[in-house]
């Protein structure tokens, strides 16, 4: 159903936190692989995506989602933590509605950082609507950000 995309350059440690994050959305049938978009990493990312079963490319977002094989791509930066409930919601939307979603980062309690920072913490769009975009992931979520509904 869903390919989620990650754009990392040596992020062994935070990639290994989101891979878990995803592992009970891939067992559910949510999230049917995840390709990571390597920027020539020196670290262990390699590794650590040999290890859970995820696609390594060598290149860019648009390079990732190429290679992946669901309906709808999830980018998420590698230190990307979800709110709680990220898998109904998601769920919800990709069979429900057809437009792009940013998700948000959960609320930290502190209104003031709260006010001052972008929740924005990835970009829910379907294969066909992406087209082959280009451009990091804050680009994609300035395109895609404007007909798009917010989850989280």
């Amino acid at each position: 159903m869903i390919t989620v995309v990650v754009p990392a350059q040596d992020s062994a440690e935070p990639l290994a936190g989101l891979l878990s994050m995803l592992v009970p959305a891939a067992v559910d049938g949510l999230v049917r692989d995840v390709v990571v978009a390597d920027g020539g990493s020196q670290d262990a990312t390699a590794a650590l995506c040999e290890d859970s079963g995820a696609t390594l490319v060598r290149g860019s977002i648009a390079a990732a989602a190429a290679r992946g094989r669901g309906d709808w791509l999830m980018i998420l930066e590698p230190q990307t933590r979800l709110p709680n409930a990220w898998r109904e919601q998601v769920a919800e939307h990709v069979n429900r509605r057809s437009e792009p979603a940013l998700l948000l980062e959960p609320l930290q309690g502190r209104w003031l950082a709260d006010m001052r920072r972008d929740r924005s913490a990835g970009l829910l769009v379907r294969v066909r609507d992406f087209g082959g975009a280009q451009g990091d992931l804050a680009a994609l979520r300035r395109r895609f950000g404007a007909q798009a509904a917010r989850i989280g």
